[in-house]
């Protein structure tokens, strides 16, 4: 059974849907093929039929505003950013037995829930992948609050490269 991401993993998976060290770096650059497969396998099949191409342009407007929260490194900021983004796309929140719920449709949930995540960690825990070139988000959750890359791949090729410059710097 696959497991179904959070409305926050599927903000992230929104932004690396630009992803530098891809073939094409943008893969929702003239369809939403790839954005309605990726819904798909993380479990939201139904949010995937809803998807229309004609959304396109939207869907990359939201990307981009996303991208400047996790680029920011003040709360303030962020929560400036999310606030205009959140009455641009019309969220309203309803407080419902399930919990809370948010109109909106896609772009208000992945709003609410960044806003959510910025509203309880600050922007300390949103990170934009350190291993050049790749420009990945990724959500921190280590204990420790020291994740700094966004994938194994990324940490590793890192890894190889602070190695090689050590035995260079070394004479070896």
């Amino acid at each position: 059974m696959t497991e179904i991401a959070t409305d926050l993993d599927l903000a992230v998976l929104l932004l690396n849907s630009v992803d530098l060290l891809e073939d094409p770096p943008d893969r929702m650059a003239g369809d939403l093929a790839w954005w309605r497969r990726a819904l798909t396998v993380n479990g939201h099949a139904e949010l995937a039929e809803a998807q229309r191409d004609e959304d396109l342009t939207r869907l990359q407007a939201l990307r981009a505003t996303i991208r400047t929260v996790f680029e920011c490194r003040d709360a303030a900021e962020a929560r400036s950013v999310l606030n205009l983004a959140l009455l641009y796309a019309e969220a309203v929140v309803q407080v419902s037995t399930d919990g809370l719920a948010v109109s909106g449709g896609l772009p208000g949930r992945l709003l609410f829930a960044v806003a959510g995540h910025v509203a309880e960690h600050g922007v300390e825990r949103l990170g934009i992948c350190e291993s050049d070139p790749c420009t990945c988000a990724y959500v921190d959750r280590t204990r420790g609050t020291s994740r700094r890359y966004c994938c194994t791949l990324c940490n590793d090729r890192a890894a190889a490269r602070a190695y090689r410059r050590r035995r260079g710097e070394s004479g070896s």
